[in-house]
This record gives C-alpha cells, structure tokens and sequence, in this order.
C-alpha cells in the first residue's frame, strides 16, 4: 500500500483546495477594491454623508471644444447641514433646477455635496464587491467541507 490516502476510486485524495480557488479568492479581492475605490465619493455619501440643504447654486459651462471634448457643467453653492453650524461653499453634484435642494455632503468644507444620490450608488458598488469577494470564498469553504467529508469516509 502506498503512503498516501487512497480514495475507493484509486485516484489520491487531495489535500487542499484547488490553486485555482485561491487564484478566484484574490482576484475577487482585487475586483471588489477596483469597485469600491471607483465609486468612493456617491458611495460615502449613500452610506453616510452629512444632510443638509444647498441653496445659492451657480452654475457654469465651460466650452471644450478646442479640445474636443464638447462642453461641460461646473455647478457650486452654500451648504448648510441640518444639525446647524454655518454655510460652506462646496461643488454641488446633482440635479439642481429646483433651489434649496437636499444634498448631502462628504468630507467637509473640501468634499462635494450630492444632490439625491442614487439608491444604487451605495447599493450597487457594495452589492457586487461582495458577491466578487463573497462568491469565491463560498466555493472555497464549500470545496473544503467536501474534503474533509470525503476525507473522513475514508478513514472512518
């Protein structure tokens, strides 16, 4: 008989999961930074930025088309959050026709107040980084179950 564990078949039980499993692992990791880093600004916001109103909205076009890329919208105003404190000028993100507008506001003075965020910008990102972290390691843990099963029916 040889020295490692034989399975009823004749083939040699493995002992680990597959290298491809831990390959899926990473690369979900690696996917799921790439999403959540990409939609960083809506996303803080849909999750936890600050309420409060936008009012005084001024909105510019800039002409592009010098350089090809057509025109663009730069819109800012005075935010003030609804626990109070006084009105800060920040870059507004949104749809902004109808003024006061609810925003809510991400990192300070510094960050970009987004105007209705979207449900999927916070649901979205999240949802898919977990089902590209969460779905390898369920394979995973599952092919290890099955292991450790097969494993114990030879032994035992």
């Amino acid at each position: 008989m040889s020295e490692g564990a034989e399975v009823p078949d004749g083939r040699p039980e493995e002992v680990g999961p597959a290298p491809w499993l831990a390959l899926a692992c990473l690369v979900g990791l690696i996917l799921s930074y790439v999403v959540l880093t990409h939609f960083t600004g809506e996303l803080r916001t849909a999750l936890w930025g600050e309420p409060g109103t936008v009012t005084a909205v001024d909105c510019r076009t800039y002409d592009n088309t010098v350089a090809n890329a057509g025109t663009s919208t730069s819109c800012s105003g005075a935010f003030a959050p609804d626990e109070g404190g006084p009105s800060i000028e920040v870059p507004v993100d949104g749809d902004v026709d109808a003024q006061p507008v609810r925003a809510w506001l991400v990192d300070g003075a510094s960050g970009t107040a987004y105007v209705s965020p979207t449900g999927w910008a916070g649901v979205f990102p999240v949802g898919l980084s977990l089902l590209l972290t969460g779905l390898p390691v369920a394979v995973t843990v599952n092919h290890l179950r099955r292991a450790r099963a097969r494993r114990q029916r030879v032994t035992g």
